[in-house]
């Protein structure tokens, strides 16, 4: 018994050291002003969620808070925190229309709150048929903003009998495995919902929490709200069309060697460091 105890606790701080986190040479991108977002939908329900909390009730533990906005023809997932403060910026550069110096981030961060990740400076808008990923990158890599769009992908979960409270509902068990790695999720029927957070959904509920079994990345549910809201979207215009497989490529590269990937020269003559880095998706 003790064995046994001993073995599942050091699974479990396995699983914590090995979540991902940001990497920290990788540094965010430029603001995006939030003057000038058009309206495209409107959504009757917002849903909130922590990516890779220590500790779910303290924000600053948080790698992301993101937002899952459910409208009449589409949903929109982002970065709450990123959101938050291109609008503080925006407001503080129009205000300050004098002064030389622009900040790019305000406002909370959580973790390393100067640092990129393309779970949190991505933002994903699903239809009934297709999903597009707008990916902001890095600030020395702003060029390669980018943008594709694909049918609506499914994942084919299997349901289970295992409950489970997120957030104050219960929770049904269901798995599944979704390119490359599998996965477990924790929907609630009481809301009739078939979406979730990232690119999650297809359940007979809301997915209020889903982890992959490696537990590299967590997402929870720490908030749901009810009151109208506008769906709205930055003007993309000048992000290029890529391929969903040559993206996660790139967005891999960056973080195993941002340095080097970006287009640094080492003055060194020694090679830049490589950083051991587990995307969410492998395929």
């Amino acid at each position: 018994m003790k064995k046994w105890l001993i073995f599942n606790c050091y699974l479990l701080l396995a699983g914590c050291v090995l979540a991902q986190q940001k990497q920290g040479k990788v540094s965010i991108p430029s603001y995006k002003k939030t003057t000038g977002m058009s309206v495209v939908d409107t959504a009757s329900v917002r849903i909130f969620y922590a990516l890779n909390a220590d500790n779910i009730h303290d924000l600053k533990t948080y790698i992301d808070l993101q937002c899952l906005e459910i409208g009449q023809r589409m949903s929109k997932y982002y970065s709450r925190f990123v959101f938050v403060s291109d609008s503080l910026v925006t407001k503080w550069e129009i205000e300050n229309s004098n002064d030389d110096w622009v900040y790019r981030r305000l406002g909370e961060g959580g973790k390393k709150p100067d640092g990129w990740s393309e779970y949190q400076f991505s933002e994903y808008f699903k239809t009934p048929n297709s999903l597009t990923e707008y990916a902001r990158m890095p600030h020395a890599m702003r060029k390669h903003d980018c943008q594709y769009t694909e049918p609506y992908p499914l994942q084919d979960w299997t349901i289970q009998a295992d409950t489970l409270n997120v957030s104050g509902y219960l929770c049904q068990k269901a798995t599944c495995h979704f390119r490359g790695r599998d996965f477990v999720a924790w929907f609630a029927k009481d809301i009739p919902i078939d979406n979730g957070p990232w690119k999650f959904g297809g359940l007979p509920g809301l997915i209020l929490k889903v982890y992959d079994t490696k537990l590299l990345y967590t997402f929870e549910c720490v908030k749901i709200e009810s009151s109208p809201s506008q769906i709205k979207m930055y003007d993309f215009s000048s992000f290029k069309e890529v391929d969903r497989t040559k993206l996660l490529k790139l967005q891999r590269a960056i973080n195993e060697n941002y340095l080097k990937t970006s287009g640094f020269v080492s003055f060194t003559g020694k090679p830049f460091v490589f950083t051991p880095y587990e995307p969410l998706e492998l395929e």
